[in-house]
């Protein structure tokens, strides 16, 4: 039996399964919350070799205090630890350690896994344009240099004996007084006491200085008006020179809006200040310089 087109469309309507119209379409749409399920296996793998690279083993030996490895590190604040570094790893897990008296000793071997001890961390004192360095003990002295050339922390101020250098150099580290051109040695003398000894660094004068505190990124000491875009740090320093305190909305602010390649590299050298007024300077129209 031969049905029209139209008839066969009207028996799937009035068929109990066909009722086709009722559904929705469109694509496969998973539940809210559900993750895709090709992916998990690629996310999963990518977050543990994250986690592996970010695991430092050195740092995992010494109870979690990492090695400092140049100047920009060093922040004022921090606590530090003095580590004999010898060997050929370069870490002896062995620390310059503060006593009651004064004076200064090499600490005992600490097994791996185990930070310094109390006597063992400093505080250390710096300013960001200065790269002299103090150290104050847990005795609440600076650390300093005697005029035996003993290592001492007898003083309650910081002077010129009580303060430091540190050199970093391929990879290693030394300690050099600044009131004595010498270098720490970690060799300790024949009292049992920790002092500077050599002008010049050799393997006994190689140290390692270990911080709890976590490294942070680069460190922007421009000013905000620097760290804006080209044109807004223009606009600023115009503002900002202006012997007129009523914003003008840049309505009346002369600005050379071609050149915008010059305040870039200004910004980055840190000349942003010199270029914007030179170029200040030149702009005749502004009656208010």
């Amino acid at each position: 039996m031969i049905f029209p087109k139209k008839n066969i469309f009207r028996i799937f309507r009035k068929m109990p399964g066909g009722d086709y119209n009722a559904v929705k379409s469109g694509g496969l749409k998973l539940k809210a919350g559900k993750k895709n399920l090709f992916k998990v296996g690629k996310d999963k793998k990518k977050r543990n070799k994250d986690e592996g690279e970010k695991i430092d083993p050195d740092t995992v030996e010494n109870g979690g205090w990492r090695k400092i490895a140049d100047e920009y590190d060093m922040k004022g604040g921090i606590n530090v630890a003095i580590e004999v570094a010898s060997g050929e790893k370069g870490s002896t897990r062995t620390y310059i350690a503060a006593m009651d008296n004064g004076k200064f000793t090499i600490g005992f071997p600490h097994p791996e896994g185990e930070g310094p001890n109390p006597e063992e961390i400093f505080a250390l004192v710096k300013t960001p344009d200065d790269s002299k360095i103090s150290l104050k003990t847990g005795f609440g002295r600076y650390v300093g240099v005697d005029s035996e050339f003993q290592l001492v922390a007898f003083s309650e101020a910081i002077g010129v004996r009580e303060q430091f250098l540190l050199v970093f150099q391929d990879g290693k580290t030394a300690f050099q007084a600044v009131a004595l051109p010498l270098f720490l040695s970690t060799v300790a003398s024949k009292e049992g006491n920790v002092h500077v000894a050599s002008r010049t660094a050799t393997e006994n004068e190689m140290v390692n200085i270990r911080t709890d505190a976590v490294k942070e990124g680069p460190v922007d000491w421009r000013s905000a008006e620097d760290r804006k875009s080209a044109r807004d740090c223009e606009t600023a320093y115009v503002k900002m020179y202006q012997h007129s305190k009523v914003d003008l909305k840049n309505r009346h602010i002369a600005i050379d809006v071609k050149d915008r390649k010059g305040v870039k590299k200004a910004q980055a050298e840190g000349s942003a200040h010199e270029l914007l007024l030179d170029r200040r300077m030149k702009m005749k129209s502004d009656r208010y310089c």
